[in-house]
C-alpha cells in the first residue's frame, strides 16, 4: 500500500466509529472497528466501504492480534482491486462472492452505452459542471446526502455523520465534482486515487440534479479527469447484494469491466460464536448472530 491510503487512515476509521471503537491493526498496515455484542462481548468490522491492506500485509498475524483482543469474530469486505480473493482464503475461513463492482478500464476504451450517451449530452447542456474543493461547498453536500438518506432510507454504515464529512472535506486525497443549474448545486460526486487505482466513493443530487441529468454528467467528467490514472472502480449496486435495481444499471452504462468483491470473515473465539450463534445454524449470514431474524429463519 502507498504511504498514505485513504481508507486505511485511523482518522477515517474515527470519522466512520469514533475514537474508541478504533483498532489499529499494524500487521494490515489498516484499522478497523469494534461493536459490542448482545452478551457484553464485541466484535469487529472493517471500514466501510472496503478494507485495504498493505503490501505484503500479515493476514494471519492481524488476526491473531484482534483475537488476542477477545474479539469474537471479524467480517469485512476487502478491495477486490487490491486484495485477490485466492489469497484472502488462505487466511479467512469465510470468504464468499458479495457483489459485483463495475469497472472502468481505461485501455480498453471508454464508451458508455447508447442510452447513458444521450443522458451525458443532456446533462452537459442544462449543468455546469465543477471540479471544486468539498470544503467550500460542504454544506450542499450534506443537502445533497441528506436528501438521499431520506429518499432512500437509508440506515447503518451509509448514514454518515457530519464528523464524516468534515474530515472528508479535509483529505487530500478526495477529489469533488459539482453539477449547477441555473447557479444552484443540483449534485456532486466525490473520487479518490489510491495505489494506481481510482475510486468512486458517494454520489449524490437532489429532484433539479435528476430532472437535469446531473449524474451523467457528473460521473462523465469524473471519468474525464481520471482517465489516465488507473482503473476506475465504480463500486456497486444498493443492498448487500448484486440486483438489477436503478444503481446498478446507471454504474453498469458507464462500465467496460466487472470485478468480484467478496466478503470475508474469522471467528477468532469459536465458544462465544457458538453461543452467540445459537438458533441460527442455517444462515449463510457472518457473524450468523447478527443475521436478521428473517434470513436465520430461511
Amino acid at each position: 500500500m502507498s504511504e498514505r491510503h485513504p481508507l486505511a487512515s485511523r482518522a477515517y476509521a474515527e470519522a466512520l466509529a469514533g475514537r474508541e471503537a478504533v483498532i489499529a491493526v499494524p500487521e494490515w498496515g489498516a484499522h478497523v472497528t469494534r461493536r459490542p455484542t448482545p452478551d457484553g462481548l464485541c466484535d469487529a468490522i472493517g471500514t466501510y466501504p472496503l478494507q485495504v491492506f498493505a503490501r505484503g500485509a500479515d493476514l494471519a498475524g492481524g488476526l491473531q492480534r484482534l483475537a488476542a483482543e477477545g474479539l469474537v469474530s471479524m467480517v469485512m469486505v476487502p478491495d477486490p482491486l487490491l486484495c485477490p480473493a485466492a489469497g484472502l482464503a488462505r487466511d479467512f475461513a469465510v470468504c464468499r462472492p458479495f457483489k459485483t463492482h463495475f469497472l472502468v478500464e481505461p485501455a480498453r476504451g471508454f464508451e458508455p452505452s447508447k442510452h447513458h450517451r444521450e443522458r451525458i449530452r443532456r446533462g452537459h447542456r442544462r449543468c455546469d459542471v465543477r471540479q471544486v474543493a468539498l470544503g467550500d461547498h460542504l454544506a450542499d453536500w450534506t443537502a445533497l446526502y441528506d436528501g438521499l438518506v431520506a429518499r432512500h432510507s437509508i440506515t447503518g454504515p451509509a448514514a454518515f455523520s457530519e464528523a464524516y464529512f468534515r474530515m472528508l472535506a479535509a483529505e487530500p486525497a478526495i477529489c469533488a465534482f459539482a453539477a449547477f443549474v441555473d447557479g444552484a448545486c443540483a449534485g456532486m460526486t466525490l473520487w479518490f486515487e489510491a495505489e494506481g487505482a481510482v475510486y468512486n466513493h458517494l454520489t449524490a443530487a437532489n429532484e433539479l440534479g435528476y430532472r437535469n441529468g446531473a449524474n451523467f454528467a457528473l460521473y462523465d467528467a469524473a471519468i474525464a479527469r481520471f482517465m489516465d490514472a488507473g482503473v476506475m472502480n465504480l463500486g456497486g449496486g444498493a443492498g448487500f447484494a448484486d440486483a438489477d435495481d436503478g444503481l446498478t444499471a446507471f454504474k453498469r452504462g458507464f462500465a467496460n469491466g466487472e470485478v468480484q468483491a467478496h466478503i470475508c470473515g474469522a471467528v477468532l473465539d469459536q465458544a462465544a460464536y457458538d453461543r452467540l450463534s445459537a438458533g441460527r445454524d442455517g444462515t449463510r449470514f457472518f457473524p450468523a448472530y447478527r443475521a436478521p431474524m428473517a434470513a436465520a429463519a430461511a
